[in-house]
């Protein structure tokens, strides 16, 4: 990748890209590219400038390394697949928002006062008639 080093510390190093702007998939890629990086714990991207900020728990020899092997093209389709993946510990710290919430509350509501309410011939038909139009979900 084609880049100079604007500022370097022990822990920490800014560089800048030929380019004088990130589009946003570029900076897409690069978030996800060096986030994946081992050692590195947080990226800055500044689209805007072409820059970007790495801080970093091993050699920032290693660091450089990395970024002289970089290329665009080998992130790119990774990133695709990524995607379209969602981890299980992603879905896991999702959030439901509170009207979502309150129609899924009242249809298990209504389901358990069926399933009370109703004689057993009843519910089966019921449930049976829920399966036949899952499909519309």
């Amino acid at each position: 990748m084609n880049y100079h080093i604007e500022a370097k510390s022990k822990r920490r190093i800014r560089i800048r890209m030929k380019r004088t702007r990130l589009t946003e998939e570029e900076a897409r890629i690069l978030e996800y590219a060096f986030a994946g990086m081992p050692g590195v714990t947080k990226v800055t991207l500044y689209r805007e400038t072409g820059g970007c900020a790495l801080e970093f728990e091993c050699e920032a020899g290693e660091i450089l390394k990395r970024l002289d092997h970089f290329r665009f093209e080998n992130v790119e389709v990774l990133a695709e697949e990524e995607e379209q993946r969602i981890s299980a510990l992603e879905m896991k710290n999702r959030k439901l928002d509170e009207q979502l919430k309150k129609k899924l509350r009242l249809r298990i509501l209504a389901e358990m006062t069926a399933d009370i309410a109703l004689p057993m011939p009843v519910q089966i038909g019921y449930h049976l008639w829920q399966l036949v139009t899952l499909k519309n979900l």
